[in-house]
């Protein structure tokens, strides 16, 4: 995983600017170029000789304080050993970063995931969510909070949290978070989730479509357990320091459950990978981009074989399940 070079869009809020903290950590381990865009959206576009004049008048001036604004957050990164450049650029926000990503060889794309947006009803939520769906490289997302009255995000992991499905596209993950594990010098934990017990009421009866007491819940809960220890024990000889755990229950739940346990952490993530015994990393990985309070690294899925692997999961670390 090469990051080489960090695209960094910001909005103009400091709660977008958050990001900032954990891409220096970034470029710092990764010897990263950061590139800092900001797109300045067309707010009225009309046929009008007089009415486009105005705009494009507008639009010159926001651009000039744009480039102003981005300057000043590129002297104090640089303050700190990078190597910063700027961009500006007009358009629509999601696209606008996309064609930059490309157009500049990014091979990271790191933003807030809600910020202020420069016109009315623009959201860098939305933004973040369109560009992380659609982006063919990696995207962190970064959750800013308030402290006092300014905004701020970790700018270090404690771990690299990877969920997994069973498939291999979920496994796509690994190679992301192995390399930000050995570069950030912080072990990774391995989770995977299995069915909770499902009972569907009808009328005076119920169906039990899943029971966790079942011979088929233990020789799933056995897979499972097989699997993550096989892929652990797979990085353990690379020198990274692994721990994994099988839980049961709503696998967004406890994608969420684990992030809040070992903040602040790092979660790595495939965008779709529902090829697996399990099925559900696609869904969670929407779920987890819109409800973790940590950075969610989107790894997209494309190119990833969609076989079925054996599948793993616990509550316990090191082989337990519980």
């Amino acid at each position: 995983m090469p990051l080489e070079r960090i695209l960094v869009p910001v909005d103009g809020s400091h709660r977008s600017e958050a990001v900032l903290r954990p891409v220096s950590t970034l470029a710092e381990a990764f010897s990263s170029a950061v590139m800092l865009l900001h797109v300045v959206e067309r707010y009225v576009d009309h046929d009008d000789g007089e009415v486009q004049a105005e705009a494009l008048s507008r639009e010159e001036s926001a651009l000039a304080l744009a480039s102003e604004y981005l300057e000043g957050l590129a002297t104090a990164l640089r303050q700190r050993g990078l190597a910063v450049s700027t961009h500006v650029l007009t358009g629509r926000a999601a696209p606008a970063i996309l064609e930059s990503a490309q157009r500049l060889a990014a091979s990271l794309i790191a933003l807030t995931g809600r910020g202020r947006g420069l016109v009315p009803g623009v959201s860098l939520g939305s933004v973040a969510a369109r560009v992380a769906t659609a982006s063919h490289i990696p995207v962190l997302v970064v959750k800013a909070h308030r402290q006092g009255r300014l905004w701020t995000a970790p700018r270090r992991f404690r771990s690299v949290l990877v969920p997994l499905d069973g498939s291999s596209v979920a496994e796509a993950a690994l190679v992301h978070a192995e390399e930000l594990a050995r570069r950030l010098e912080i072990p990774i934990n391995l989770v995977t989730l299995l069915p909770a017990p499902a009972v569907v009421p009808l009328g005076e009866n119920s169906i039990i479509l899943w029971e966790t007491e079942s011979p088929a819940q233990r020789r799933l809960e056995k897979l499972a357990s097989d699997y993550l220890e096989s892929q652990a024990r797979r990085l353990q000889t690379k020198g990274l320091q692994v721990q994994w755990r099988v839980a049961l229950g709503p696998a967004g739940s406890g994608v969420l459950h684990f992030a809040e346990r070992d903040r602040p952490c790092l979660v790595v993530i495939t965008s779709r990978g529902r090829s697996g015994p399990a099925r559900w990393l696609g869904g969670v990985a929407e779920e987890v981009l819109r409800r973790c309070p940590m950075p969610v690294l989107v790894v997209p899925a494309a190119g990833a074989d969609s076989r079925s692997g054996s599948m793993g999961m616990s509550t316990g670390e090191g082989g337990s399940v519980g």
